[in-house]
This record gives C-alpha cells, structure tokens and sequence, in this order.
C-alpha cells in the first residue's frame, strides 16, 4: 500500500465526500473475522458530523491508517504457529527493500496477501431475515471466492 495520505480511489469526490452509510452514522465499527486483529473504527469528520456523518472517504482513511500500523508483538504472539507463519510470508512478499523488512509486520500482513478486504453491514436485531449475497475473501492457498 502506498503510504501517502491522500489518495483518489479513482472515485469522484460527489462519491468520496457521500455517506458511507444510510442513515448516516457519526461513527462505524468495521469487524473482519478472516484474520484481521481487531475492529477498525472511522469517525465522522467535525465539519461532517450533523450533515453527511462518516463519509466514504473516511472510511476508506481509517481502513488506510489501520493497515499500516505495524503489528505488535503482543498480537502476533496471540496467534498460533501457522497465522504467524502466514502473516510472517505475507510480510517478507510485501516487502521490496531491506528498509521495509527492518520495520516489521504491518497489520495488512494479517490478510496473508489478500488484497481485498470486505467489509458488510452487521444489521440489528430489527433489520428482519433479509441477507446480502456475497463472497468470502479466499484462503491464500486456494485463491477462490466461496459463498456465504
């Protein structure tokens, strides 16, 4: 990832300054149960908050920030052998210099390599029976999208 703070995601900025939820929230809690650490949270700006609440370009900084903060060794001894060794080709595959592999693993190690991370809506307990079709992100050996 790079590691500028400003980035377009090739998305219009009528899109990128839009809410990134309806209704609009002040605050997100973004959970992935397929490696990641722990739950990112995005804030809404405080230009933004009484008006657009958390926009898409928020939630795309904080998810930004998050995978770049290096792992510490506190969570990596958390994990079993086999995460750790995945995380730990994960970060050697990323890394192009010998700089980069002095900093250790960063949290986007966790992925083993996935370059997608999706995130769904946890709906209350009122949102009724209605699902959303979707994929898993593939297992790093197996590289294929299984359906929920």
């Amino acid at each position: 990832m790079d590691d500028s703070p400003n980035h377009g995601y090739n998305l219009p900025n009528e899109e990128m300054n839009s809410p990134a939820v309806h209704p609009p929230m002040l605050s997100l809690k973004l959970e992935n149960h397929q490696g990641y650490p722990q739950t990112i949270t995005a804030e809404a700006s405080s230009d933004a908050r009484g008006v657009v609440g958390v926009t898409v370009q928020e939630v795309l900084r904080a998810l930004h920030e998050d995978l770049q903060m290096i792992s510490s060794r506190r969570e990596l001894i958390k994990l079993g052998a086999d995460e750790r060794v995945g995380i730990n080709a994960a970060y050697r595959d990323r890394c192009k210099s010998e700089e980069e592999l002095a900093k250790g693993p960063r949290r986007i190690d966790h992925l083993g390599g996935r370059d997608r991370l999706q995130i769904l809506p946890k709906f209350g307990p009122d949102a009724g029976s209605e699902s959303i079709p979707t994929s898993t992100l593939p297992t790093p050996a197996s590289r294929t999208a299984e359906t929920l």
